[in-house]
């Protein structure tokens, strides 16, 4: 994903955040603040979106998604209406880090806190999405995201963190084995409107055998991507016919997997637009449905 402007991080600048639901809290005592409400933390199966850019305009579109891992919705406006929205946070892609204390602050509540830039909190969102297990920036950046992530996770246990990989490393397996991180998300993207940011089934295949021989698919879901009307650099568009047969090899191939994911691009609002994210959001409550309760 290093390939798109941080833009991804940019909050819905929307009237629609002013009405946000909030739900009722007791009232705190005369001259006190009431404190800051703490999200609901992600639970299996996750129904994963990046970048859901119509949510704002048609919330039905997305109407199974539970987990916007992309910083892209207001946390306290998804958990308004039951889904998680997951704050965005720099990877191993980190241009100018200098230590963990970037990833360590990131999963603190202070760095969770919203709105942003106020001495006043009201939120906590649940966590952070890490943009991105790519090859680093900076030659000490996977021991530095590894030790604040530790460090993030000893000083706040009940923070969740998910991270975007496109080419694992044992490093990464560890922060799963160790419980620092809740949920990898492979990059498994097959269609790109733009060449070389892209890669075949059978690549996007090896890369989640890669997850099962580390034993950690259990905390591992797929991405399909881009989930665009517009045709591929090689001239073809995304069928909803291949999206299905290829999520069902997924779900046989992979069954521990606990879930899906789908990174939307910015792409035109397009009746064919719509369709094809409504039909990725009906896919995921078909084959990785609502757990059942006893």
């Amino acid at each position: 994903m290093s390939q798109f402007h941080p833009s991804r991080r940019t909050f819905l600048g929307t009237s629609l955040l002013a009405g946000a639901i909030v739900h009722a809290a007791d009232s705190p005592p005369a001259g006190a603040s009431a404190p800051p409400k703490l999200a609901r933390r992600p639970q299996p199966p996750y129904r994963v979106w990046f970048q859901p850019r119509l949510w704002h305009r048609d919330t039905s579109l997305y109407a199974h998604m539970t987990v916007d891992a992309s910083g892209w919705l207001d946390p306290q406006l998804a958990d308004s209406v039951g889904m998680t929205a997951l704050d965005w946070a720099y990877g191993l892609n980190h241009p100018t880090a200098k230590g963990p204390d970037y990833w360590q602050h990131a999963c603190s509540r202070n760095g969770r806190a919203h709105p942003r830039k106020t001495t006043t909190s009201k939120f906590i969102s649940a966590g952070i999405a890490i943009d991105e297990w790519v090859p680093p920036a900076q030659p000490d950046n996977e021991k530095w995201l590894a030790e604040g992530l530790r460090a993030g996770r000893k000083e706040s246990p009940d923070v969740f963190i998910a991270i975007w990989s496109t080419e694992p490393t044992p490093a990464l397996f560890e922060l799963a084995r160790d419980g620092t991180v809740d949920l990898i998300i492979i990059e498994g993207y097959t269609h790109s409107v733009k060449p070389g940011h892209s890669t075949t089934w059978d690549g996007a295949l090896r890369r989640c055998e890669k997850f099962a021989e580390a034993k950690v698919l259990e905390k591992t879901i797929f991405s399909f991507g881009h989930i665009t009307a517009e045709k591929s650099h090689r001239g073809e568009h995304l069928k909803q016919k291949w999206l299905h047969e290829h999520a069902g090899e997924l779900k046989r191939r992979f069954p521990a997997m606990p879930g899906v994911a789908f990174f939307q691009p910015d792409c035109p609002d397009t009746p064919e637009q719509r369709d094809l994210i409504r039909f990725c959001d009906r896919l995921s409550a078909e084959l990785w449905p609502d757990t059942k309760q006893e």
